[in-house]
């Protein structure tokens, strides 16, 4: 036992919390019952539960001697700022315990501090109070100074694995790299250019009214001209990188709005954040104005949005359900490019599922309408994910005709996106060849663009990709390294499939180096995620990698 590494883990939160402060004693007793033996460490958790009644001294002067002890520092923070501090120069004494860890953490390199925050709902956000104001503030000093790296979950199961990850990987020695700061959070140029118009509409109609003296109308566009107003500002931060500074002008925005131009930038946002709940209840919000039972091109648009979100979550059944819906309105309205779409999104469900003759059966349908109607973007697509149904089927030479194509489209067109999904679908089939040294070159080509565009989607993608590489060379720390960059985006993002995936990787890194115990770990959480969202293929690989070990205790 004395070979056994102790982890002092201090755990910090405001009252608000209670369910997530009882997740965290129970991730620490589950490690200490597995993990902690392989990995030759016992975690000890501190918090004001433990602290002992005294008599003359300063409560929360005990609690920080245990602050000043601890190895790891966790601060988990909702709605509340904490119990105010009369006796402290901070304003809680969350805020002190904060504070008091950093500092070590700066003059000394520890403890290692995480920040996770629970979603707030941008109703509540809009309308915060003297506690939710300040942590509101403190998020986003956190977003401006870069000192602490935090993350976000919408409930305790989440909170669950973000702990068990990150003191895992502490234990190890293999945190994460802290990223370059976020340069730009992409959002689609169409929807902020249709927002400014909008706006500018909107305070022409205002003006109008006002002049005509007809006051209901004039305080109507006048709300929608404030709206239209946030989400501007809310597009500009998020392309600036300010993703607190955009979350908060955006839950002022969607409050009440009408307008679909302001709830299609929102969704944008919050899809590409991975708040996946606020995405969805942005196009709900949309069919609500539109009506779920019209026959518009807005409520198929909404159907369809629907769709990818589910698809996200790995909710093939509803994804598939939505973009029916959408096929169903485009065709009665006779909109090509709308069907084609919904073909293309169908024929990716397929392929998830594995049901490959359907999923080439979609891009078909939808590359001849893209071909019929000049749509060279759209054709690029379809050639793409044909590419990848060759791929998967072992026709490289195919594959590779088929990838070629649409790089050959999408840089003719200067489309970046489509640019570096093509070197990526190129890295995987001279990979598949054996030739990783091209398929290295494809895939940094990739990562360099998605880097640019703040693609975080395809940064976790070529991540993913370049960490198969190095392990195919024996690199297996770069390997790793690679693999938890992308679990870490695909966790924030919410993708289901790519989590599942990063974790597959994960444990063939683990196997190559005899580490099977997790190997293990890392491939049933992989299954698990398959099993549930129906990819059958990929359930039938990790079943395979499983029956492969030996039993646990061998």
């Amino acid at each position: 036992m004395s070979d056994v590494r102790e982890i002092k883990v201090f755990i910090a939160s405001p009252n608000d919390l209670p369910a997530e402060r009882r997740v965290f004693r129970e991730v620490v007793d589950e490690l200490n019952d597995g993990f902690g033996d392989g990995a030759g460490c016992r975690f000890i958790p501190l918090g004001w539960e433990d602290t002992l009644a005294t008599t003359g001294r300063r409560a929360q002067g005990v609690i920080n001697q245990d602050i000043d002890a601890c190895d790891v520092f966790v601060l988990l923070m909702w709605r509340r700022w904490g119990q105010e501090a009369p006796d402290s120069q901070y304003d809680s004494y969350t805020e002190e315990e904060f504070h008091r860890a950093l500092d070590r953490f700066k003059n000394g390199g520890a403890p290692e501090v995480f920040v996770f925050f629970k979603d707030i709902e941008p109703a509540q956000m809009a309308d915060a109070g003297p506690q939710l104001a300040k942590v509101l503030a403190f998020r986003k000093q956190l977003q401006d100074t870069r000192h602490v790296l935090y993350r976000n979950f919408a409930d305790a199961d989440q909170v669950r694995g973000e702990i068990s990850d990150h003191l895992r990987a502490y234990a190890k020695g293999n945190l994460p790299k802290p990223d370059a700061p976020l340069e730009s959070l992409p959002l689609p140029l169409g929807a902020v250019e249709k927002v400014e118009l909008a706006e500018a509409k909107a305070k022409q109609e205002a003006e109008r009214a006002e002049q005509l003296q007809q006051a209901e109308q004039a305080a109507a566009a006048r709300a929608e001209e404030s709206a239209l107003a946030s989400a501007r500002l809310a597009a500009k931060a998020a392309l600036n990188g300010l993703v607190e500074d955009a979350r908060q002008a955006f839950a002022q925005a969607i409050q009440n709005t009408t307008s679909l131009e302001v709830l299609y930038l929102a969704y944008s946002f919050y899809r590409r954040t991975g708040d996946l709940d606020t995405a969805e209840r942005m196009m709900e919000n949309w069919l609500e104005i539109s009506g779920p039972d019209t026959r518009t091109s807005e409520t198929a648009a909404a159907f369809g949005n629907l769709g990818l979100i589910y698809q996200t979550r790995g909710n093939l059944d509803r994804a598939e359900e939505m973009h029916l819906k959408s096929l169903e309105i485009e065709k009665a309205l006779g909109h090509q490019e709308g069907v084609a779409m919904d073909y293309g999104n169908l024929g990716t469900v397929y392929q998830i599922r594995g049901d490959l003759d359907r999923a080439e059966e979609m891009y078909r349908k939808a590359l001849e309408i893209n071909e019929a109607l000049g749509r060279q973007e759209g054709m690029a697509k379809q050639y793409g994910n044909l590419g990848i149904v060759y791929w998967i089927r072992g026709d490289l030479d195919r594959a590779e005709e088929m990838h070629r194509k649409a790089l050959e489209i999408d840089e003719a067109l200067g489309h970046q996106e489509g640019t570096a999904q093509d070197y990526g679908n190129l890295g995987v089939v001279y990979q598949t060849r054996g030739d990783l040294d091209r398929a290295e070159e494809m895939y940094r080509k990739a990562l360099e663009i998605n880097e640019a565009l703040g693609r975080q989607e395809g940064v976790a993608r070529q991540c993913g990709n370049l960490g198969v590489v190095y392990r195919n060379r024996g690199d297996l720390d770069r390997a790793e390294e690679m693999h938890r960059k992308a679990l870490e985006i695909d966790e924030a993002l919410g993708s289901q499939e790519g989590i599942a995936t990063r974790n597959g990787n994960l444990g063939n890194v683990c196997k190559d180096r005899g580490d099977l115990n997790t190997a293990r770990e890392h491939w049933q959480r992989a299954l698990a995620l398959f099993e549930k969202i129906g990819a059958e293929p990929k359930v039938e690989k990790v079943r395979g990698w499983l029956n492969g070990l030996p039993p646990e205790g061998d």
